[in-house]
Order: C-alpha cells, then structure tokens, then sequence
C-alpha cells in the first residue's frame, strides 16, 4: 500500500507499506492523523506570517 497527499502542483508521499495485507487501518490512521497535525500546524503558522507581514506594512 502506498499513501499519498495531492496539493495543488503535485503528489506528495507519504508512506510506503510494501508486505501490508489485510486489515491496515491501525497502520494508515496514525499517518493521517499526523498529515492533519502537520496541515493545521501550517495553516497557524501561514495565518501568524500574514498577520505580521499586515502589521509591518502599516
């Protein structure tokens, strides 16, 4: 099984579980909770840099 993440200009991956069979799913829930963990850690840090690039700029 092979995981990816789509953006905008490309496909990112992820993981890769070559020998996973069967029931994956404890394996992948961890991976995405993380890509979400990550994804909104960004989204913070994109809002914090507008904010101070804003606050600067007046």
């Amino acid at each position: 099984m092979t995981a990816y993440l789509g953006l905008a200009t490309t496909e990112v991956l992820l993981a890769n579980w070559p020998g996973l069979r069967g029931d994956w799913t404890p394996v992948v829930h961890p991976t995405l909770l993380e890509v979400i963990g990550l994804h909104t850690a960004l989204s913070v840090a994109t809002d914090a840099l507008h904010l101070a690039n804003h606050l600067a700029a007046n």
